[in-house]
């Protein structure tokens, strides 16, 4: 009975040192970040002339700004993001015959995330989040591709997809680490007679960025 009565007092103090610190906290913060993805399966791209799928990693860097709405007593935060991202892809070969590709792809989206923090406000605090993210534009630029409009079309539709990661604040420093998912496997999207894209990313992001 006294380790229950020790245990829940200990757990009572944490609550309120939790409420304490997040009472400390703005109610709205901003900032800026940017850091570097890891594109696991950017393209997923099947050639109709062959029974090979092609598939290729590839890396690039993304820069946002970011608001955060600190919520009273209990240590949840609610965090809007716009984000950019680059990507480039060498060597992409879309099918038999067809020379080598380099692909950029742009993308411009919008994460809506949820987060708890543990810690400090004012020297260390934990957090970990997630939550949807709306790419509201998607552009892709083929180098030495013939006819290269009608794969790069397949990029300019609206996607919904999620995010989830944890981070650390140290003062006003954030750091960041999510893996970005998608509700669905696949999204297909057929070009012509040659392939079928798949236009829905998945990746690991890591960012590094600061609230004024």
């Amino acid at each position: 009975m006294k380790k229950l009565l020790t245990l829940a007092c200990a757990a009572l103090i944490s609550v309120s040192a939790l409420a304490g610190n997040n009472n400390s906290l703005p109610l709205f913060s901003f900032g800026i970040k940017a850091g570097y993805t890891a594109n696991q399966q950017k393209f997923d791209i099947n050639t109709l002339l062959s029974s090979d799928a092609f598939k290729k990693n590839a890396a690039g860097f993304n820069a946002g700004i970011v608001a955060r709405m600190d919520i009273p007593v209990v240590p949840i935060y609610v965090q809007g993001e716009l984000v950019y991202d680059w990507g480039k892809f060498k060597g992409v070969q879309l099918a038999e015959g067809l020379s080598t590709s380099d692909v950029t792809t742009n993308n411009l989206s919008v994460p809506v995330l949820v987060g708890v923090g543990i810690g400090s406000s004012n020297i260390v605090k934990i957090r970990a989040n997630l939550g949807p993210v709306f790419n509201i534009m998607s552009t892709a630029k083929f180098s030495n591709l013939k006819n290269a409009e009608s794969y790069e079309n397949v990029f300019h539709r609206p996607a919904v997809t999620w995010t989830a990661g944890i981070g650390v604040d140290l003062f006003n420093i954030m750091v960041d680490v999510r893996y970005n998912g998608v509700f669905k496997k696949k999204e297909i999207t057929k070009v012509g007679d040659l392939a079928s894209v798949n236009t829905t990313p998945t990746s690991w992001t890591i960012s590094v960025g600061y609230l004024f």
